[in-house]
């Protein structure tokens, strides 16, 4: 288990055949691809093996995470430290230990429970004081006003839009870059 509070856990992802059977279920699911890729989108098992089997196995700069709900998987996260292209893209600091998180609730059903933000201040909390990071970077859509909130509400605030910085259903969609440092989430 990398963190967990509560009920709300945080663990690796696994090179194995449920925890791709999960990703396969979350990514195909057409409510929840409304808000992270279009619904035009579909993946193959053999697509989600050879995308995140190598990020499972170590063996990528990104690492992933399967959020829990009272043991039970509801969620996928993931943080990396920023790359050269986002720290410039972000007019992120070249000086310091800066990561990127995404996340999505897979399982619907748990939406506007509040379990997206108790995992989002685990990871940051966990990126802050284990990893040493100084600053953390999320860049949902603009159109994405749920996660915005969820964001907000751990302190993360808005930096700049990213035009044109993600396709959405085969169209370029405008991004929020949203940071937060480890100075303005400790005193938040």
């Amino acid at each position: 288990m990398l963190v967990s509070e509560g009920h709300v856990s945080i663990i690796r992802l696994q090179n194995n055949d449920d925890d791709f059977s999960l990703l396969f279920k979350w990514l195909n699911d057409k409510k929840l691809l409304n808000f992270i890729e279009g619904t035009s989108t579909t993946y193959t098992r053999s697509q989600i093996v050879e995308k995140y089997g190598p990020r499972a196995r170590g063996e990528h700069y990104v690492t992933p995470c399967i959020i829990k709900n009272n043991n039970v998987a509801i969620g996928y996260l993931q943080f990396y430290q920023l790359q050269e292209v986002e720290i410039q893209e972000y007019g992120a600091k070249t000086d310091q230990l800066q990561y990127g998180i995404d996340l999505f609730i897979g399982e619907t059903d748990c939406w506007g429970q509040g379990m997206g933000t108790t995992a989002l201040e685990l990871i940051i909390n966990y990126l802050f004081t284990e990893q040493g990071a100084t600053d953390l970077f999320v860049d949902p859509q603009t159109s994405n006003t749920r996660a915005i909130r969820s964001y907000e509400k751990c302190g993360f605030k808005k930096v700049k839009i990213l035009h044109e910085h993600e396709i959405f259903d085969g169209v370029y969609k405008d991004n929020q870059l949203m940071r937060v440092s480890r100075d303005e989430f400790f005193t938040y």
